[in-house]
């Protein structure tokens, strides 16, 4: 398998991380297009990657990580 079929995301993943992503902004006023944003999502696609597949779950990961 190559790196970019491991990275590959279908239109419900993509829902799912960029639902997060834009709850995650709006709760911590992170602006998504910025340094801060753009490494949510970063973290954000790793997290979905290794089995977090639920908006909730991601959410949930991301505060654990960050300590809210």
């Amino acid at each position: 398998m190559s790196f970019l079929s491991d990275m590959a995301l279908n239109q419900t993943d993509i829902e799912v991380v960029c639902g997060a992503l834009e709850e995650w902004c709006e709760e911590t006023h992170t602006v998504l297009d910025s340094d801060n944003g753009r490494d949510a999502a970063t973290v954000m696609l790793g997290l979905y990657k290794t089995g977090h597949e639920t908006k909730g779950s991601i959410l949930e990961a991301m505060r654990r990580v960050n300590g809210a």
